[in-house]
C-alpha cells in the first residue's frame, strides 16, 4: 500500500507508515472532503472511512483511513490506483495543485 501511495497518490498528500496494524492514515488538501468524495470511491470499486468518522466535531473532512488487512496485495495495488486517479480528479476540479 505504501509503495502504491508513492506511485499513484499527489505529492500533496501524506500517509503514516505503519510499523504494524491494519490501517494507513492519508490526509490529502483540505479542499477535499472525503466524506462527499466517497460515492465516486464505490463507483470504482474502492472504500475507505472518512476522516470525519473519527471526530465528534466533524474534523478530518480531508482525511482518510485505508485498510491493509484483508484485501490481497494486487487488490490493494489496483485500489490504491484508482483512488489516486479520483483524489486528482477531485483536487484538479477544486482548482488544487498536482504535482
Amino acid at each position: 500500500m505504501l509503495e502504491s501511495l508513492e506511485q499513484h497518490f499527489p505529492k500533496e498528500a501524506t500517509w503514516t507508515k505503519p510499523g504494524g496494524g491494519f490501517y494507513v492514515w492519508v490526509n490529502l488538501p483540505p479542499e477535499i472532503d472525503t466524506k462527499a468524495m466517497m460515492p465516486k470511491a464505490i463507483v470504482a470499486k474502492v472504500a475507505y472511512v472518512p476522516g470525519t468518522a473519527f471526530y465528534a466535531d466533524g474534523f478530518g473532512s480531508w482525511s482518510m483511513r485505508l485498510s491493509y488487512c484483508h484485501p490481497t496485495p494486487e487488490r490493494i495495488r489496483e485500489g490504491v490506483k484508482a483512488l489516486g486517479g479520483i483524489v486528482k480528479q477531485e483536487m484538479s476540479r477544486r482548482g488544487g495543485a498536482l504535482k
